[in-house]
């Protein structure tokens, strides 16, 4: 049943009838218990006044020191007593006393009057006349006679009693059961008010309607941080959403440009007769923007691997020094073409696990932008220091420098400092995004600081070991 229940209904419904179960389980277990203790004590009370009167009895007895009219004398007053009836035997079991209830019934002797010590409380069920409780004590006269007292009192009220006790628990029982489900559906709906206040705010929030965001009425309670952890979450979606619409519009402008320049020119070509020299110009003028355009489409490809994780397993070993020293080696002619000064410091030896393609891409695009924006005659130089668990991976040079402003958003998609700077050196905006790409998939950290005229800094810093 509570199985059924917990599948198939409402939360709601679940924490009531929980709640009426738990409560139903203390009741029966506080009414049990209450009903021991009250039989105890009506037992504890039934016995108390028959001892009580055992003891009137005995000094009563006391009075009278010849046995031969001592029945005489018992019953005067003890003969017809209340509903309590009394036998006095003699050491011989013969009866010395006999209240008129007892005249036809035998009562058990647990012992002889010289052997009984003590007290003796024991339960009768008499034939016709219901259950009685019965109390034995022996005493010795003032001749030192032993006797056996008995006193008889019927349970039929101590039973009525207790029955009263019980029907009165089975009566309150289910109506405390009753009144437990009622309260616990309506403390159960004002505790779950608010979740539900939550989930109609949740639904509410689309792609359209990502601005909106769910009440925090209390922040400190269990509520309340479920509520700044869904804001949390729809600020990140809302983040990732606009960067996604603003990539979107920036790889439609980039792959436009060239594609709009490319008809142009055939649209040109076409309308009249051209010459070889001409439609060779339409020729080249197209390829230049076929090849732009399929670089543009080559890092795109490589954003979306690398955003959707598919790209090659990253757990080789590789030397970053060795892989660096590589990557210098391929630029020191175009550096010299320049007439730049190319300087490679001592690089320490260090491993990462990640993948040599990848970083060997990283340094490329760094080395190739340090050696594009540097005029000539400057200098550009690669440097490294390993710390720790730690190494620092430094290319800097002495080229035009990045205004501070633009230096927050340099590793954003499509994202130049100068478009007719960018168009001119033939950039798309995307190297430095595919270098923190990289990076961030090793685990590792990219910086960069510049001035104006005076130089940029590259810092990449991977965790690996010696």
């Amino acid at each position: 049943m509570i199985g059924l229940i917990s599948k198939n209904w409402t939360i709601r419904w679940r924490l009531t009838i929980w709640n009426a179960v738990v409560l139903a389980v203390i009741g029966v277990a506080f009414s049990a218990m209450m009903l021991a203790m009250v039989h105890r004590h009506l037992i504890a009370r039934a016995d108390s006044a028959l001892v009580d009167e055992i003891r009137e009895l005995i000094e009563e007895i006391n009075f009278y020191p010849d046995t031969v009219d001592l029945g005489q004398q018992l019953a005067k007053r003890y003969y017809v007593h209340f509903d309590y009836h009394f036998q006095v035997l003699a050491e011989d079991g013969r009866p010395l006393f006999r209240s008129r209830f007892l005249t036809y019934i035998q009562l058990p002797v647990p012992a002889t009057p010289g052997e009984l010590r003590g007290q003796v409380l024991q339960d009768l069920a008499l034939p016709n006349l219901g259950p009685h409780r019965l109390l034995t004590m022996a005493m010795r006269d003032s001749k030192s006679r032993p006797m056996l007292l008995q006193v008889l009192r019927s349970r039929v009220a101590l039973d009525q009693e207790f029955q009263s006790y019980i029907w009165m628990v089975l009566t309150l029982g289910p109506l405390a059961v009753v009144a437990a489900v009622g309260a616990g559906y309506v403390l159960a709906r004002k505790a779950l008010a608010p979740i539900e206040k939550i989930a109609a705010t949740a639904e509410r929030i689309s792609a359209e309607t990502l601005s909106e965001r769910v009440d925090v009425p209390n922040p400190y309670d269990e509520l309340g941080r479920l509520s700044a952890t869904l804001n949390r979450t729809f600020d990140r979606l809302q983040r990732s959403l606009d960067e996604m619409r603003q990539f979107t519009a920036d790889a439609a402008h980039e792959l436009r440009s060239p594609l709009a320049v490319m008809r142009t020119e055939a649209e040109v070509a076409l309308r009249s007769a051209r010459s070889v020299e001409e439609y060779r110009h339409v020729i080249e003028i197209n390829l230049e923007e076929t090849t732009r355009l399929a670089a543009v489409v080559d890092q795109l490809l490589t954003l979306s691997r690398h955003d959707a994780g598919t790209e090659i397993d990253l757990h080789d070993e590789v030397p970053l020094d060795a892989l660096l020293a590589d990557v210098a080696d391929k630029f020191r002619t175009v550096a010299q073409e320049k007439w730049l000064t190319f300087e490679v410091a001592p690089l320490p030896s260090w491993n990462v696990e990640g993948d040599d393609i990848r970083l060997s891409q990283l340094f490329f695009n760094l080395l190739d932008n340090a050696i594009k924006y540097t005029p000539r005659g400057g200098h550009v130089a690669i440097k490294a220091e390993a710390n720790g668990k730690l190494a620092r991976f430094i290319i800097e040079d002495t080229g035009i420098g990045i205004p501070a402003e633009h230096l927050p958003h340099l590793f954003k998609r499509f994202y130049r400092v100068d478009h007719s700077r960018n168009r001119a050196f033939g950039g798309t905006g995307l190297g430095l995004a595919i270098c923190k790409s990289i990076v961030e998939s090793h685990h590792g950290q990219i910086e960069v600081n510049s001035q104006p005229n005076l130089g940029t800094r590259f810092t990449v810093t991977f965790p690996g070991k010696p």
